[in-house]
């Protein structure tokens, strides 16, 4: 099935789509800042950008609102104004812009609070995100030493029985602080790797996201993700892996069996037709808790990975053996989760096609169904991209070239991988 995990998650440049509006020209600091909120509201990450690039220049000058200090306000505005250029793909501006609103948050003489650590931990992880190994290490660090004091803070507010209920801030800290020491753990995994302490680091940062709880009692769902992401690269703790991503997968089952049903993927049927009636979702909650769209993409992955091993590696016990099939059916939920939200997404039509060629009794019907989907869609695009190389010249060809090849070596892999299950069906013809 060829590498299933990327090295790193690439971080695409979104560019938003800027809509046709009769935005006014405001001339009051109060309209500049409604303008830009009313941009982003509405998508106009161009149009947002430019309101709050002339609200930061009003305040530098001096200009203030009654309701806020004008250095409070200038923070808060250059957060703004970084987010809007990061969606545009303006990474070293918005890094200029966090790193401007992180040195007037340092020199501001007020009281240092929960609302500064919240939004200095929020700057530094904006900063981190747009660096590289060593400097983002340094970056999340000093994000996550805010976080730690909220984390303090917020327990000497917070009683004993009330610290876990839903509406208690303190359980969304412990999940930040969760998140936190995971993407550590993760720059040891890809950016840092080659560092001499890069194993036991990443051990570290996971052992101590370990030690916080979700409101079920378990580790939060990113670091159990994370700790089957090391256990694989770790030859002697590899069978490890399946017990940690099939915890994560619990946390998310319910949402996702909920969403699979749509589609007619439930975890213990083979259909590959959508399902004559979709079910009434009465696990709303679930479904709107699940992870996002990417996170839940690298966690079928990873199930899928830890279901080969299992199946590789000789000489296990009868209990260990079947994590191999119980891998197999949570990827089949989660990517049925997926397709409930995005069937355009070649990959995942792939993946689902890989994890039904894994079932056991082997479901060749519905493997296949889902890898010719995925060459279909693969065919698809080829199309495009051939008249675009038609019209294209210097960078612009070079770019469509390079993804004319990518998408040669996916056809290639989609149509070995179709030729496999071909061959498996004859012998069993045989």
């Amino acid at each position: 099935m060829g590498q299933m995990r990327k090295a790193r998650t690439s971080r695409k440049k979104v560019r938003s789509k800027r809509r046709d509006s009769n935005w006014k020209n405001p001339a009051s600091l109060d309209d500049i800042l409604a303008a830009a909120e009313s941009a982003q509201q509405a998508f106009d990450n161009e149009q947002a950008a430019d309101q709050y690039s002339r609200a930061a220049s009003l305040l530098r000058n001096g200009h203030t609102i009654a309701s806020e200090t004008r250095e409070s306000l200038l923070i808060r505005v250059l957060e703004k104004l970084g987010e809007c250029k990061v969606s545009l793909g303006h990474q070293s501006g918005a890094k200029a812009d966090f790193e401007e609103a992180i040195a007037m948050l340092e020199n501001e003489q007020g009281e240092r609070n929960i609302r500064y650590h919240e939004t200095r931990s929020s700057l530094f992880f904006y900063v981190g995100q747009l660096c590289m190994e060593k400097e983002a290490l340094r970056a999340y660090q000093q994000g996550l030493g805010s976080l730690e004091t909220c984390a303090k803070l917020g327990e000497k507010l917070s009683s004993d029985d009330a610290q876990d209920s839903p509406a208690n801030p303190l359980h969304e800290v412990r999940a930040k602080l969760s998140g936190g020491y995971c993407t550590i753990a993760e720059l040891y995994l890809t950016d840092l790797c080659f560092e001499d302490n890069a194993e036991s680091e990443c051990e570290a940062w996971l052992t101590r996201a370990l030690e916080l709880r979700d409101r079920d009692g378990e580790p939060f769902v990113d670091v159990l993700q994370t700790m089957a992401s090391l256990r694989l690269s770790q030859q002697a703790k590899q069978l490890e892996s399946a017990e940690y991503i099939l915890r994560a997968f619990e946390k998310m089952k319910v949402g996702c069996d909920a969403l699979a049903s749509l589609v007619g993927l439930m975890e213990n049927g083979d259909s590959t037709a959508v399902a004559e009636q979709a079910l009434e979702l009465t696990n709303v909650d679930s479904v709107n808790t699940l992870p996002e769209f990417e996170f839940r993409c690298q966690t079928a992955k990873l199930l899928l990975e830890c279901a080969t091993l299992v199946r590789d590696t000789p000489g296990l016990t009868e209990s260990q053996k079947a994590a191999e099939q119980q891998c197999v059916s949570a990827a089949v939920s989660v990517l049925g989760s997926l397709l409930a939200q995005n069937d355009e997404v070649v990959e995942i039509w792939f993946l689902a096609g890989c994890a039904f060629a894994l079932k056991n009794p082997l479901t060749v019907d519905a493997a296949t169904y889902y890898l010719e989907r995925a060459m279909e869609m693969l065919k698809k695009v080829r199309e495009v991209l051939e008249s675009n190389a038609k019209v294209c010249s210097g960078d612009q060809l070079t770019e469509v070239k390079e993804e004319l090849e990518e998408n040669r070596i996916q056809m290639e892999d989609v149509q070995g991988k179709i030729d496999e299950l071909m061959s498996v069906e004859t012998a069993m013809e045989e």
